[in-house]
């Protein structure tokens, strides 16, 4: 078990960083103007602190590693949909507290782990699989999290009251053309990552593919995704049944990525 005050400085420094601009967002009063862009600027520069210095030493393969660094990578394409859509900010309402979930179970899987993950030397095509990876796993969770969006909204219509949902979220339309926009780039991402996957394993390992869970979980989460895409496409698919196609998808990459690396260092307890 990793000593629990080697991490703690990083993790507090974001979870505070987070807090303000999670907190405005859920009270409905976070705008685009100048606070809003100082706390989103503070979040992103915050948030990267505990994948500072989990990578401080070069890169780590580790589940704490992988948590950390997704949780920036988050956070930078939240920032870049809000710079491109005003409407994405709203988001920040479960963008906010999810990202802080990530750090938290970060830094319990850097204080738990049984020892540090060995370094990964890479390759130029190892790198540009990961930094694929990571940009296609960040664009996939922020398109769930606006499918998650979608599904509150859905039902507070349902209902007809009026919900927290309906008063802090984007409306249920931009919320809808965020998430086809996230996941359009997610599916982009993905085939690249798996394209540079397969090409990093080919001159590693002498064949493109060499199967597994990681490996199998990925490809069915690229196959939910695409379907989803074409059923959008030609039978104008939406609303909830959009949004649960696409978040078992997510779940699916999610077990693929942090969940695999879970289940082998701290089920199995294999560093």
């Amino acid at each position: 078990m990793r000593d629990m005050s080697t991490f703690p400085i990083a993790a507090i420094a974001a979870v505070f960083a987070l807090l303000p601009i999670s907190v405005l967002a859920c009270k409905g009063r976070l705008e685009r103007n100048m606070l809003g862009w100082l706390l989103l600027a503070a979040a992103v520069v915050g948030g990267s602190l505990p994948a500072i210095v989990e990578l401080q030493s070069g890169w780590r393969s580790g589940l704490a590693a992988s948590l950390h660094v997704t949780a920036i990578a988050i956070l930078v394409v939240f920032a870049a949909s809000v710079v491109l859509n005003a409407a994405a900010l709203r988001l920040a309402a479960l963008v906010g507290p999810y990202v802080l979930l990530l750090i938290l179970l970060g830094w319990l899987a850097s204080a738990f782990q049984v020892e540090p993950p060995t370094a990964v030397a890479p390759g130029a095509w190892f790198a540009g699989h990961v930094l694929l990876s990571i940009a296609a796993y960040a664009a996939l969770t922020l398109a769930a999290v606006a499918a998650c969006g979608v599904l509150l909204e859905e039902r507070a219509f349902k209902a007809r009251t009026d919900s927290w949902s309906t008063r802090v979220l984007p409306p249920l339309a931009e919320t809808e053309a965020l998430q086809n926009a996230l996941l359009k780039l997610a599916a982009i991402l993905l085939l690249l990552a798996l394209a540079t996957g397969a090409a990093n394993e080919f001159l590693v390992a002498g064949q493109a593919l060499v199967f597994s869970h990681k490996i199998l979980l990925s490809f069915l989460g690229f196959g939910v995704v695409l379907i989803l895409l074409i059923l959008h496409h030609r039978t104008g698919l939406r609303g909830r049944r959009a949004a649960r196609w696409l978040l078992s998808g997510y779940l699916l990459l999610t077990l693929a990525y942090p969940g695999v690396k879970f289940v082998r260092e701290i089920l199995i307890g294999q560093g």
